[in-house]
């Protein structure tokens, strides 16, 4: 819908949703609708338009629902892997796939979410190491064996650690 009040370049108003753009491509302009039909047809060419045509737009939503932007890019990847993978059963609405992909973006988000509070809660019950001293100190206030005698003496003169 026209709300800016604008005139489209053919001089007429649109009313209603605007259908989505068409993508350029070395034999002209194909509308996302027979690009889709050839990538169900196994096309992997017209997929990759798909990709690029929708790629930037579910990362944008889907990194409102994240922390972390490598968390961004894997639902991304999950959303047009599901895409490829689920092709012949995707609901396209107006001619697009992306309605179906921000909803299967947002899905993929929140499996990873559950999937990392999960990984956390486990690495939060595993028992936690006692704190180990470093093994050169260690071995410097216990033992000088096999350490040249000469070479001892001075570790043993030497100042040890100050605090300011």
């Amino acid at each position: 819908m026209v709300l800016s009040g604008a005139v489209p370049p053919d001089g007429l108003a649109t009313i209603g949703p605007k259908p989505f753009p068409a993508v350029g491509t070395l034999q002209g302009m194909k509308a996302e609708h027979t690009l889709w039909d050839e990538a169900r047809g196994g096309d992997g060419e017209s997929f990759a338009l798909i990709f690029d045509l929708h790629r930037d737009r579910v990362y944008r939503h889907v990194l409102r629902l994240v922390d972390r932007t490598a968390d961004a890019e894997d639902a991304v990847a999950v959303a047009f892997l599901e895409l490829w993978r689920r092709r012949d059963a995707v609901r396209v609405v107006q001619g697009s796939v992306l309605p179906w992909l921000l909803v299967t973006a947002t899905h993929a988000t929140r499996n990873l979410s559950r999937s990392s509070r999960r990984y956390r809660a486990l690495l939060d019950r595993l028992p936690r190491p006692a704190e180990a001293r470093d093994v050169a100190e260690t071995y410097l206030d216990t033992s000088v064996d096999g350490i040249d005698p000469v070479l001892a003496a001075q570790l043993r003169g030497c100042p040890g650690p100050t605090s300011s």
